[in-house]
């Protein structure tokens, strides 16, 4: 272990997550309806903690909004455990230039607290929770560690990165499979266009067929002042605004929860209304 990963375990002990994890917001008694899968889609404003507890506070933060609506997905942004930096005195006196070495060095401790929280989140609500950590994305439905294509009773998901979503071909093998939602945490850019943001996740939503849920975090990291907006989209005739989005965030900056019923049988039957039939001819 080196010396920067031995001081961070000192600073982030495992008791302390033990007993903060205690702490997480208990669901709400919510009635399922059948064939409607609840998605909950969080959007941050960047906002580092100092330690655990904060960590575990700041997750509430967002879980508080959702106890009533009981989802079954909840898809935080990427990068989650960069909230932890805080906790690392040194990161105070390190320059720009030595950023990606300290993260490299700490990114195994603070990545597994968060896959911990998160885990333990999934299990008490009896949800699916994907996120990103300095170590890739994450899948966890019920306490218990996923790939990044999952298939429950209610509905098939796929977890993909940013880059993805500009792979039509690829997305459209997804949807082939059987997969109708795509998860997606992403983190917010400098350079934000609106344009931009509808090219990846909403764009491909329109051409191939799925539900895309798109999460991120904003506000200023890193010395840059990063913008984005989370949003769920679904094809344009599905959608009752008729603009391809369910619900999307109306601001680039700052706190969002956003929740959306996603109706299974409205995708699968836009889907199936997009096959064509093979005409076979013979001779007489």
């Amino acid at each position: 272990m080196g010396l920067t990963r031995f001081l961070l375990s000192l600073l982030l002990p495992n008791f302390q997550l033990q007993k903060s994890l205690r702490n997480l917001v208990q669901p709400g008694a919510v009635k399922r309806a059948k064939g409607v899968v609840k998605a909950a889609v969080i959007q941050m404003e960047y906002s580092p903690v100092s330690n655990v507890s904060g960590f575990i506070a700041l997750i509430n933060r967002f879980l508080i909004k959702m106890t009533d609506f009981g989802p079954d997905i909840v898809v935080f942004p990427h990068l989650m455990d960069s909230f932890l930096f805080r906790v690392f005195p040194l990161f105070l006196l390190i320059g720009t230039r030595h950023h990606a070495k300290a993260i490299r060095e700490t990114s195994r401790t603070t990545s597994e607290i968060c896959e911990r929280t998160m885990a333990e989140f999934s299990k008490i609500w009896n949800c699916t929770v994907v996120f990103g950590t300095t170590q890739g994305h994450k899948v966890y439905h019920v306490g218990n560690r996923q790939s990044h294509i999952l298939e429950t009773k209610e509905y098939k998901m796929a977890v993909v990165s940013h880059r993805t979503l500009n792979n039509s071909i690829q997305l459209d093998r997804l949807v082939s499979s059987g997969v109708r939602i795509i998860a997606t945490p992403g983190f917010g850019v400098a350079d934000y266009s609106d344009w931009d943001e509808r090219y990846h996740m909403w764009a491909h939503s329109q051409m191939v067929g799925f539900y895309g849920l798109w999460s991120a975090v904003s506000g200023r990291f890193l010395g840059k002042d990063l913008k984005a907006r989370a949003c769920v989209t679904a094809p344009i005739p599905i959608t009752n605004s008729l603009d391809g989005y369910i619900v999307k965030n109306s601001s680039t900056t700052g706190d969002t929860v956003l929740l959306a019923e996603l109706d299974m049988n409205k995708i699968e039957s836009f889907v199936q209304s997009r096959k064509f039939p093979t005409l076979h001819y013979s001779k007489d």
